[in-house]
């Protein structure tokens, strides 16, 4: 009965030891999966405007060759838009040795704070349970390709309750803002600064995730976007699914 109790006490340890390795609909997991793990994700996502809605289907596979190594490809969308990104994370701590997942990465995507130029991200991801209590924060610092140089910074948070194994609930969030934008030019002597809109972009909502089986996760959001560069403030629903081998 002892050899059971540690047997099963070890598996515990070893699957928590894992962390909080599941990306959020928004938010970038502070931890990456097991060694050997090929994660293969899809999204949906729709926004409905005033005059019109929009609807997009995203994707992603990726794997992890070497322990707190992970890397993935696919799609990445943000208010409408979307396009081809790559990203690799490191796991620096994880919270059953070190108190917390901590993990550092950088993304390459072809749609950046403007739709129209690429983008390259370092990213810094932590998150620790407390509990049934779950919380991930990221940090993100964007740099323009194509010799714009404009740069942007990113905060994104999950704050959640996991009422069981399998279930979980909670508020998702991103919010993106310019810092330098080498491609605006001011306007004429004597003529007025024309606004376009908003100079940040923000989604936010809450949203529930489930463990169907072991390997299979769902997850939904439902919450409101505003959009970068304008004034609209519109609903948002993103469902998202993802299966380990």
């Amino acid at each position: 009965m002892r050899s059971l109790a540690a047997v099963l006490l070890a598996f515990a340890s070893s699957a928590y030891a894992q962390g909080l390795d599941r990306d959020t609909l928004l938010t970038d997991a502070p931890a990456v999966p097991a060694v050997g793990t090929v994660r293969i994700a899809g999204a949906g996502v729709a926004t409905e405007k005033s005059d019109s809605s929009s609807s997009s289907l995203t994707g992603s596979i990726g794997w992890t060759p070497i322990a707190n190594l992970h890397a993935d490809v696919g799609a990445y969308f943000q208010s409408g838009a979307q396009g081809p990104a790559a990203r690799v994370r490191y796991q620096l701590l994880n919270q059953l040795s070190h108190g917390l997942d901590l993990a550092t990465g950088v993304r390459f995507k072809t749609v950046g704070f403007h739709p129209d130029q690429g983008e390259v991200e370092f990213l810094l991801a932590a998150g620790r349970r407390f509990g049934r209590f779950e919380v991930v924060v990221n940090g993100v610092f964007g740099v323009e390709t194509g010799g714009e140089n404009g740069k942007d910074v990113e905060a994104k948070a999950f704050a959640g309750w996991r009422f069981n194994d399998a279930v979980r609930a909670g508020i998702d969030s991103r919010l993106q803002a310019e810092v330098a934008d080498e491609a605006q030019t001011a306007p004429p002597i004597g003529q007025p600064l024309v606004s376009t809109g908003r100079d940040y972009d923000l989604t936010a909502g809450p949203s529930i995730a489930w463990m169907v089986t072991r390997t299979i996760q769902v997850q939904g959001l439902f919450g409101v976007a505003q959009p970068k560069k304008t004034d609209i403030t519109s609903p948002i629903g993103v469902v998202y699914a993802s299966i380990d081998f």
